[in-house]
């Protein structure tokens, strides 16, 4: 199933719901027919050289068979051969080749228990409607580029054969590219740019075996049900930048949640909290701030949309929190920006979700303009979604 959900009245924002349910070979075959067809992917953009492609392919039969399965079947959308040791067919990108560091990413995540529905992981994805070009070149570098983040989408997957079924915001790599979602077991991930990272060795270098920043999600979703488990994938598996430093937030069906996040040298650091509250924006909450933060633009205002959550969570800390309460406190945070020389619409919230992992349920809303002037910006009619275990 392929259908368009939402078209932003100003154009900047198509999302549409895939499903898909098969063994994991078909479903990789479904996502490359999409990229092929529908992103103009080319076949030699899946070739890498020889050794690199080959040590992926080791790594991967080893530690991620559901993935090697997924590759057999892109390759086959393309016409290669899997086995061929300069096809990597381990992910599919579109409107972008990764690795690629975009410029603009800002994010807001806040979980709480809630009187309705259980724990609640409640996110705004933020973003720039940049094309690859912008990004790396400038504004108007290539006008008829895509943006990136043009086309999300809501990606449901039902392997038959390995990996539990997930429901998550997809993007960049229509294999991997998990941006927040949930598994069959409650289990919520979500990411945000670590825009604070300083360290030389997070300058992205090139695709390398293991999980990159967006693998490791897609990875937890197919395998894990707990936060301890998440925890483990952090500290067993081989990771590598790909493209832009992240932490992330974790949450399970038992309520517990986890912070984790990078140190400078790729050691993953995780704070657990069990009574299900959690927020984060996108400078570190588990390492000092650098010093030149007041004259730094972007950890300034990820520092006052935190502020900004904790200050309505501090409102009344004994009043029951509800999901929708949840929603407006997101709102809060939710924004549009523009470019400062000519004031056009630079981006903004892309999507702000509400994953309930008690009823294997999202319910989300979506850009639909930059709304007035300097302030938030108009965001779509609520959406839902669920997790059907039928597939």
């Amino acid at each position: 199933m392929d259908v368009m959900v939402h078209q932003s009245p100003d154009e900047r924002l198509a999302v549409r719901h895939v499903r898909i349910r098969g063994c994991n070979e078909a479903i990789g075959e479904s996502v490359g027919h999409i990229a092929r067809s529908r992103y103009r992917v080319a076949a030699q953009d899946l070739l890498l050289p020889e050794g690199v492609a080959e040590s992926r392919r080791k790594w991967a039969v080893r530690h991620y068979p559901e993935l090697v399965a997924r590759g057999i079947g892109i390759a086959r959308a393309f016409g290669l051969d899997p086995s061929d040791p300069k096809v990597d067919a381990l992910g599919v990108g579109y409107n972008m080749p990764l690795p690629t560091p975009p410029q603009i990413v800002g994010c807001s995540v806040l979980t709480s228990p809630t009187a309705d529905a259980g724990i609640v992981v409640q996110r705004n994805f933020d973003f720039g409607f940049l094309s690859l070009p912008d990004a790396v070149l400038g504004p108007g570098a290539c006008p008829e580029a895509p943006a990136m983040l043009s086309e999300p989408y809501v990606m449901e997957i039902h392997p038959t054969d390995g990996g539990m079924s997930a429901l998550f915001m997809c993007a960049f790599d229509l294999c991997n590219g998990v941006i927040d979602g949930m598994n069959e077991a409650g289990l919520v991930v979500s990411m945000m740019q670590l825009i604070d990272r300083t360290a030389s060795t997070f300058s992205p270098p090139d695709i390398e075996p293991g999980l990159n920043e967006l693998e490791v999600l897609r990875f937890i979703l197919d395998r894990c049900r707990t936060v301890e488990d998440a925890q483990r994938v952090f500290e067993e598996q081989r990771r590598y930048l790909s493209w832009m430093p992240c932490h992330y937030i974790i949450a399970d069906a038992d309520g517990v949640v986890m912070m984790a996040e990078p140190g400078d040298d790729n050691t993953m650091h995780t704070v657990v909290k069990r009574d299900g509250s959690m927020r984060s924006t996108n400078h570190s909450l588990l390492r000092q701030i650098p010093g030149s933060w007041e004259n730094d633009r972007e950890i300034r205002r990820s520092l006052e949309r935190l502020q900004r959550m904790d200050a309505k969570v501090m409102v009344d800390p004994d009043h029951p929190f509800t999901a929708d309460r949840l929603a407006q406190i997101a709102d809060q945070v939710a924004v549009s920006t523009q470019w400062p020389e000519s004031g056009a619409v630079l981006g903004g919230t892309l999507w702000s979700a509400s994953y309930r992992p008690r009823s294997r349920a999202l319910a989300i809303r979506f850009w639909s303009g930059p709304g007035a002037a300097g302030r938030r910006p108009a965001l779509s009619p609520e959406m839902h979604f669920r997790l059907d275990q039928a597939g």
